[in-house]
């Protein structure tokens, strides 16, 4: 008996062996430089990742770039470990304590400006007014709690609404919630006043089937953060310097093209 459960012991043990993998065999993770702006005129995020995969790996930074295109997606990333780098809507950092884990170091500019406005729209022959848009459908993209009130005050309140009380459907992109107005499928839309300047230069006829009833007081460009521990001071201060040297034709350049970003601004807190 004594001879079986030492063979089985024995058994066990080269099992363990065989299917529990070793961590110091294991492949480490590259930490991830994290990108979600549904808002943003650019839709390739394709073409993007590959854009910045190339940046980052030329310039000597051991990152991989994750552009995402749905918000549940990002914000599950986000809460990871892998997690380094972050280009992301500004409610975002306020929300769920997130400020107390990620640090803005970067403020995008585009044509001069660190904010933008977002219009609500509604079909070019609707009579839908600020009143009746409680009982309707408004196409827009993904916010939290805090975006939602970021938005109550950059336009909902100003024309008597809460933003609660609205049915909204969510778009993964900006674009989606102007064509899912010009197709019907919803009877208004909030989208961002640039996205709608730049449909528009694209398809004038489109500018032609609808109307705006509002336009929002400034709202804040993204932020680029880092996360607190996660990356080396120094390592935050070269990206620092690498794309503030953008505006002057370095190796940031097309990335800064590609995102639509003029130039970068250091927070007034640093």
């Amino acid at each position: 008996m004594r001879r079986r459960c030492k063979h089985i012991a024995t058994l066990l043990l080269l099992l363990l062996l065989v299917y529990v993998p070793s961590s110091r065999g294991a492949p480490s993770q590259l930490p991830v430089f994290l990108y979600f702006n549904p808002d943003s005129i650019h839709n390739n995020l394709s073409g993007l990742k590959e854009a910045m995969d190339s940046f980052l790996s030329t310039s000597g930074f051991a990152f991989s770039f994750q552009p995402f295109a749905r918000f549940h997606d990002f914000d599950r990333e986000a809460r990871s470990e892998s997690s380094a780098f972050l280009f992301m809507p500004e409610w975002y950092l306020h929300q769920d304590g997130n400020d107390k884990r990620f640090k803005p170091f970067l403020i995008p500019v585009r044509q001069g400006m660190t904010t933008y406005r977002k219009v609500l729209l509604v079909a070019a022959d609707s009579a839908l007014t600020t009143e009746k848009l409680s009982d309707t459908t408004i196409a827009m993209t993904p916010v939290g709690k805090v975006g939602l009130a970021v938005l109550d005050e950059a336009i909902f309140k100003r024309i008597g609404l809460r933003g609660k009380d609205l049915n909204f459907i969510t778009t993964a992109k900006d674009s989606d919630a102007l064509f899912a107005l010009a197709l019907r499928q919803v009877q208004a839309a909030l989208v961002s006043q640039d996205n709608l300047v730049h449909v528009g230069n694209i398809n004038p006829r489109l500018l032609k089937t609808v109307k705006i009833l509002a336009v929002s007081e400034p709202i804040s460009l993204p932020l680029l953060c880092y996360v607190k521990g996660a990356v080396p001071g120094e390592e935050v201060e070269r990206m620092r310097k690498l794309l503030l040297a953008g505006k002057e034709g370095g190796k940031a350049a097309h990335v800064m093209e590609m995102l639509q970003i003029d130039a970068w601004r250091i927070p007034n807190a640093e």
